[in-house]
């Protein structure tokens, strides 16, 4: 035990001595600022970049997920569209007498088919809708990150309380002022 504590002394006394150092040749690293424009551009450009330049990598499977998501949806829906379209079709070619139709679909009216392909265009639309929407809320999501990116989040969330007293109004049945004591809570963020 007795040797680490020489060991640990003449380390520590060795970092203290030393030269002072020529302050002309010093080079003052300045810190490098992080551009909220940068994120948004990145981010406009290839989806999830201005995350990883906010360094939020945990985002970037969440949007990719939200992409690929949506473009099953997509597929989804415009497959089924395509089949209610072609159904549609086949059944008024049908009832004009010039094709032919699936046993299955004979009964069922025309009002009915339609209605069903604009129901699976109408989710299909939706998915580009939304789509569209989280590629605009992830560029969004990069610019508030850039500017949110210096900010000081501290620990230092306290709640103190101290005594005080207060001189309350005037009291008409007293014909006095009353006093009271109490507590002040103060939060400091």
């Amino acid at each position: 035990m007795r040797f680490w504590l020489i060991v640990g002394a003449i380390f520590f006394c060795s970092i203290t001595v030393g030269q002072k150092a020529d302050q002309s040749k010093v080079v003052v690293e300045k810190e490098k600022s992080h551009s909220p424009k940068v994120a948004t551009w990145l981010s406009a450009f290839v989806p999830g970049a201005g995350q990883v330049y906010n360094q939020k990598y945990w985002k970037v499977p969440i949007i990719y997920g939200g992409f690929a998501t949506f473009a099953y949806f997509i597929r989804f829906n415009n497959r089924i569209y395509i089949k209610y379209r072609n159904l549609y079709q086949q059944k008024v070619a049908f009832e004009a007498g010039e094709g032919e139709i699936d046993p299955i679909y004979e009964n069922i009216d025309k009002a009915s088919i339609r209605k069903l392909r604009e129901d699976w265009r109408r989710n299909r639309d939706l998915n580009y809708i939304g789509l569209g929407a989280l590629y605009l809320l992830q560029i969004i999501d990069a610019n508030v990150d850039a500017h949110l990116y210096q900010y000081d989040i501290s620990d230092d969330l306290t709640l103190r309380y101290e005594p005080t007293y207060n001189q309350l109004v005037f009291n008409p049945a007293l014909l006095k002022t009353s006093n009271a004591m109490g507590v002040k809570l103060t939060i400091n963020f």
